[in-house]
């Protein structure tokens, strides 16, 4: 885990480094327990060692090689996307020419924190043996204080030029349309209480929220590139994805 004592003294690309290379190694000392590959199948010793690892985090958890091999897959797939995301250098979506034009770097930012987001929840749910399509805020929840995280280094909200702009944009005359594209009454809240009110991220549930809320409106095409430039969005997509490998990272340290 980083120390969040000397945290605040490190560079953002320092921290940021630093983040993956964290991940990475947690999961190795992780898979050593699993390993190798699709035996627990067929070692019910094995299959029952790994459950007793994983009812920290759920006490419906079972000892079966199907119930295994399923929260096993997950935590793969899970640990692979938020992996891929941290390690993305210099992100972007569109023509591999260069010089890349700005807006194509700034879509391939909100992009690293949409599959940050996608592999963060998929280990959350596998831990918390929940595999409902819906994930419920309360998993969320309990996962992140099953993690035993240091305190929260604060996110403190960018400072855009036009918050008039903002408030438009959080509140569509076209309110069908902002349904259609997933901006729920939740999400507008906490975007608005950190970007509109100014009002800092101080703790890992907000921040997830908040990560959850950008990755909602950047996956269903709300939230334009373009704006992210405008209100300064960029350090704090990159530092949301950071945050949730971190807690994935304490999370599966639990299993070690």
């Amino acid at each position: 885990m980083i120390d969040a004592k000397h945290k605040k003294s490190w560079t953002m690309e320092e921290y940021s480094k630093e983040i993956p290379e964290n991940l990475r190694n947690v999961w190795s000392e992780v898979w050593q327990i699993f390993e190798p590959d699709n035996s627990w199948k067929d070692d019910q010793s094995k299959c029952t060692r790994i459950k007793e690892k994983l009812v920290y985090f759920s006490q419906d958890h079972y000892d079966t090689p199907e119930h295994i091999d399923k929260v096993i897959k997950a935590l793969c797939r899970g640990v692979s996307l938020t992996q891929a995301a941290v390690d993305w250098q210099n992100p972007h979506i569109g023509d591999d020419s260069s010089p890349r034009k700005k807006h194509e770097k700034l879509r391939g930012i909100q992009w690293q924190l949409v599959i940050a987001y996608a592999g963060f929840e998929i280990t959350a749910k596998g831990l918390m043996n929940y595999f409902e399509r819906n994930t419920k805020p309360e998993i969320i929840r309990d996962f992140i204080n099953k993690c035993k995280l240091p305190c929260y280094q604060k996110l403190e909200p960018p400072t855009p030029k036009e918050k008039s702009n903002l408030e438009k944009w959080l509140n569509k005359e076209d309110e069908a349309i902002a349904d259609f594209l997933g901006v729920t009454a939740g999400d507008a809240r906490i975007i608005n209480q950190w970007l509109v009110n100014s009002q800092a991220v101080c703790n890992w549930e907000e921040a997830v929220k908040l990560a959850k809320a950008l990755r909602n409106v950047t996956a269903h095409g709300f939230l334009q590139p373009t704006k992210v430039g405008q209100w300064k969005l960029k350090s704090s997509f990159r530092t949301l994805a950071d945050n949730l490998a971190e807690i994935m990272t304490s999370g599966l340290r639990k299993l070690v």
